[in-house]
């Protein structure tokens, strides 16, 4: 199979997760749909064996940067034009699968920054009241949430179809 190479104007801000196999799986998503990410607050950085497991080498070729606060990235990202993202479920979020972005995001003009709930506390209300607008992927069993990895996977390929 030959993959592309082709890199997106998205990045995953992952904020306080809290086990490393989630962080690795992040990183083999990102490595599949040409995304970056930015590691804050207290998500395990590697060099990690845990993150290593999941992430299958990844690490090695998925552009990544470590950041001490969250907000701190939103807000640089806000200031260069980014259209910030969460992927969380709130009173006023949309389904990842009917939400349409910007045109000039689908046309590559301005990245897009997902920042995705942590595993207990999801996304912590400062940085859920920064974003443009918030996602969820729809939920039709009796759970309301998936595993955060498993929700980063589906929903970056839901906004993948929208870029170009």
């Amino acid at each position: 199979m030959e993959t592309s190479g082709r890199r997106h104007a998205l990045t995953l801000l992952l904020v306080d997760l809290r086990d490393p196999l989630n962080v690795g799986s992040a990183f083999r998503i990102a490595d599949a749909t040409g995304a970056k990410i930015v590691l804050a607050g207290t998500t395990p950085t590697p060099p990690n064996s845990k993150i290593n497991k999941t992430a299958r080498s990844t690490v090695r070729s998925v552009p990544y940067q470590t950041v001490v606060n969250g907000m701190d990235f939103l807000m640089s990202k806000r200031q260069e034009g980014a259209h910030l993202l969460a992927l969380e479920l709130t009173d006023s979020s949309s389904s990842v699968l009917s939400y349409e972005l910007p045109q000039d995001v689908r046309d590559g003009h301005r990245e897009v920054v997902l920042l995705p709930g942590a595993e207990a506390a999801g996304v912590a209300p400062e940085l859920l009241a920064q974003v443009d607008a918030a996602v969820h992927l729809p939920m039709h069993g009796q759970n309301t949430s998936l595993n955060v990895s498993v929700a980063i996977g589906a929903a970056v390929y839901a906004l993948l179809g929208q870029l170009q």
